[in-house]
């Protein structure tokens, strides 16, 4: 039970982190666009069964 709580708590902080994603510039003007919500949605929704 212990490690399936960490495996689920872990597994959340990833997708939290990735739903949470915004542009970002940085250093020397690189920048990275966000993840778009829907493509997350789709790959990852999918596989969890919603």
């Amino acid at each position: 039970p212990f490690f399936d709580a960490v495996i689920e708590s872990v597994e959340e902080a990833i997708l939290n982190a990735l739903v949470a994603n915004e542009d970002m510039t940085g250093r020397d003007g690189n920048f990275v666009p966000a993840l778009p919500k829907a493509w997350l949605k789709g790959n990852f929704g999918a596989s969890q069964g919603k």
